[in-house]
């Protein structure tokens, strides 16, 4: 009784019937085959087209939805539990609200939508963070510089002619080949260069000891920097990337000693600012802005 009163709350398996008794049958014993011929005895009785009594409709239905739990092993199953266990009746519920209400969609239609609204979003934070990075670069101490020189020498009548005369070098916009589903494909090769990369790291740097290559060189900065991509990396003009690379940086005790150094630097000449791509990268990542930092804030 328990069981048909939760059962009847959403209809399920029989609502407030019980589906053996639909079928006129026991639960000790019942096989397969007894609910099968239970139902096509009953089916031949209360069929529409052969019983014109007026519930026979909704008797006929009652039968044939008892057939489809007790013919099923699975739903038998839970239908058996469900009867020893009528407090299971909200897990029982929301299976089969996700049973019957769940889109009847493919795999592939549900995955493909998915990447294409992951694309979309890829695409426009690709764009967000290429145009993020031109305002940093637009706002440096640096390019001003540009703008104003390009104002005195005439080459520029107004500042908008000098922006568009002075472009942004190193930072290129998103190409269809930054696009995730290009990134996705290029996945696996992606990591065949990489395991190839770290092998040569350990053999050539590790077992061999040779000296770092130039390009190695700039990676251990910009790991140290936390410099995640090439965008960030071309922020930095050549002479403070050489001068990172000269310093060895990566080393902890080469760090320590460049950043006493500009410490020094920028109180004997009363806080000038050099380097100021390598602070304003590094108070981006902090607050996402632009203005100055000091050396004291690593």
């Amino acid at each position: 009784a328990a069981a048909a009163s939760c059962a009847a709350g959403f209809e399920l398996f029989c609502g407030r019937s019980n589906c053996y008794e639909l079928l006129g049958l026991q639960r000790e014993n019942c096989t397969l085959r007894d609910v099968k011929r239970a139902y096509r005895k009953l089916s031949l009785e209360l069929h529409p087209d052969k019983n014109r009594e007026p519930d026979a409709p909704k008797r006929f239905a009652a039968i044939a939805t008892a057939h489809s739990v007790l013919s099923n092993e699975k739903t038998r199953e839970e239908y058996d539990d469900f009867l020893d266990h009528p407090e299971k009746y909200y897990w029982y519920f929301v299976e089969h609200m996700g049973q019957q209400y769940a889109p009847k969609a493919s795999v592939w239609a549900v995955m493909s939508g998915i990447l294409a609204l992951a694309t979309v979003l890829h695409w426009l934070n690709a764009q967000h963070n290429y145009k993020n990075l031109v305002r940093r670069v637009r706002a440096s101490p640096e390019y001003r510089a540009k703008l104003e020189e390009a104002l005195k020498t005439g080459a520029a009548a107004s500042m908008d002619e000098a922006e568009d005369l002075v472009q942004v070098s190193g930072l290129e916009p998103p190409r269809w080949r930054d696009s995730l589903p290009v990134k996705v494909a290029k996945f696996p090769w992606a990591v065949l260069k990489q395991l190839y990369w770290l092998l040569h790291w350990v053999f050539a740097y590790w077992i061999l000891k040779r000296d770092y290559t130039r390009a190695d060189k700039e990676y251990l900065v910009k790991n140290r920097l936390r410099i995640l991509s090439e965008s960030q990396w071309a922020l930095f003009d050549q002479a403070t990337r050489d001068e990172l690379v000269a310093a060895r940086v990566w080393e902890d005790a080469a760090w320590q000693r460049y950043l006493q150094q500009k410490r020094f630097e920028d109180k004997r000449k009363g806080g000038s600012r050099r380097n100021t791509a390598l602070r304003q990268y590094t108070k981006a990542q902090r607050r996402q802005q632009p203005p100055d930092m000091d050396w004291d804030d690593y």
